[in-house]
């Protein structure tokens, strides 16, 4: 249970990224080269838990995040503050995003927290 939750941010952007393609894949009936290498990376990166990439990614995950959220301030006000689709894109932007931000935060925290073990074989070479 402690292993699923500390790969939980992972799992989440995994989710989002298969929603990704098959949601670019259903409406144009294309596949989005971008979203599958972005997926891929992710799902890699649950097996292999390579620290410096998962603060890498985390990073990167947290700058989209606050970016998109930034965007979407901005498009809310563009919109009119008071019309029903603002409303409803803001809620939804600010659920979406605001759990990436989280999941994002999470993510760094794991991979700063995490022990690493070096094997002497991957490292160093003796001779």
């Amino acid at each position: 249970m402690k292993n699923l939750l500390k790969t939980l941010p992972e799992f989440y952007f995994l989710v989002l990224g298969i929603f990704w393609i098959t949601g670019d894949y259903f409406s144009d009936g294309q596949i989005n080269y971008f979203a599958l290498l972005i997926t891929w990376l992710i799902f890699l990166q649950v097996f292999y838990k390579n620290k410096v990439l998962g603060l890498i990614y985390g990073n990167l995950l947290a700058l989209f995040s606050v970016y998109m959220l930034q965007s979407l301030s901005l498009a809310y006000i563009e919109f009119g503050e008071g019309s029903f689709q603002s409303l409803n894109m803001t809620i939804g932007g600010v659920g979406l995003f605001g759990i990436g931000l989280v999941m994002a935060i999470l993510m760094i925290y794991n991979y700063v927290t995490a022990q690493t073990r070096f094997n002497e074989n991957e490292l160093t070479i003796t001779y």
